[in-house]
């Protein structure tokens, strides 16, 4: 394992129990048992090392998804959105922590630190089939922020009611949560 897949490592595991607000050089170098001054070998500061990861966990759901289908207007959009649905269903079963990660990093907007988002990071795939859902009169007239926040919101409290075990994996199916995301999202 490389070194900055190391400092990777702690850091996503400092995300995961302390939040992003933990994540500190010194933390970091001691986690991974090196000098601090070697962080800044592979990454400027905080806001790099939260990138890095943010970055890292992104391709990791790119590696997983088929985005080209997401984008594929031969498929109708109702199938797009399901996909959509099925993929963030399938990778957060698979990656639990992940989609912790990932809500902890965002949190950090409200929080007065950016997050440099990539151009090839899959919100922007997912926020123009979403926006032509809502164009085709398929979606509620509202900002596609909320239906992703919606998406993930209940499929990643799931997922760690799954992890934790408060609910068994074949408890609640995914049509059963499709349902009631569709439900919730779909013009009537």
């Amino acid at each position: 394992m490389s070194k900055q897949t190391k400092i990777q490592d702690a850091v996503a595991a400092i995300i995961l129990k302390e939040g992003p607000a933990g994540v500190s050089t010194t933390k970091v170098a001691r986690q991974v048992g090196i000098a601090q001054s070697n962080v800044y070998l592979y990454f400027q500061n905080k806001q790099a090392l939260i990138d890095s990861v943010y970055q890292r966990e992104t391709q990791r759901i790119i590696s997983t998804t088929a985005l080209t289908a997401l984008a594929d207007s031969r498929i109708s959009l109702p199938e797009r959105i399901r996909m959509y649905v099925q993929q963030v269903y399938d990778y957060s079963l698979a990656h639990p922590g992940s989609l912790t990660l990932l809500q902890q990093i965002k949190s950090l907007k409200g929080q007065g630190m950016a997050l440099t988002v990539g151009a090839d990071d899959p919100n922007n795939v997912v926020g123009q089939l979403l926006t032509a859902g809502v164009t085709a009169g398929v979606l509620k007239p509202l900002p596609i922020n909320l239906f992703m926040s919606l998406v993930f919101a209940v499929i990643h409290t799931h997922t760690t009611n799954v992890k934790n075990g408060v609910t068994a994996p074949e408890a609640v199916t995914f049509d059963a949560l499709y349902s009631l995301i569709w439900d919730a999202i779909r013009l009537a």
